[in-house]
């Protein structure tokens, strides 16, 4: 009995598994742009950029960005690297503005099919997860200093 309440719900599952990746899939481009890529850094707003020292504020972008954040940034551009900033906020035009306030190149994702970023002269900011060899956030590479983060990246994740 149990054993085909579980087979029934693991079937569900898979199903529901199966056409989520479908969707996903279905959003990245038919032609992947040929020839190497640079590898792209995805970076979370909140801690490692985006201080919060007022709290959450319903998403608003406020205050100065995280100490070294923009240095250690542009750095990683000049040295080949993309990046993407990724937050759940709805508004990713406020979040490219407050980058571009703190001197930070920036642009809004547009939704258009992309699996990952390959722009070396501007940060994306989305909401989407692209296709990304290190996350810094609290669940991809512990952040803890700019100066370790780069480092680490540095060592870990080559250039084409």
């Amino acid at each position: 009995m149990i054993q085909n309440v579980i087979r029934g719900t693991a079937r569900a599952l898979a199903s529901a598994l199966h056409r989520a990746a479908y969707a996903l899939w279905a959003r990245y481009p038919a032609q992947l742009p040929a020839g190497p890529r640079p590898p792209c850094i995805t970076v979370k707003v909140d801690g490692p950029l985006h201080l919060r020292t007022k709290g959450w504020q319903g998403g608003a972008m406020y205050g100065d960005i995280a100490p070294g954040a923009r240095d250690a940034l542009l750095a990683l551009m000049a040295d080949g690297y993309s990046v993407v900033v990724r937050s759940q906020r709805t508004d990713q035009k406020a979040v490219a503005a407050w980058l571009e306030q703190h001197g930070v190149p920036a642009v809004a994702d547009t939704g258009e099919p992309r699996a990952y970023w390959t722009d070396t002269t501007r940060v994306l900011c989305t909401a989407r997860a692209l296709t990304s060899p290190l996350e810094v956030s609290p669940y991809g590479h512990r952040h803890e200093s700019w100066d370790a983060t780069s480092a680490y990246i540095r060592a870990t994740v080559n250039r084409p």
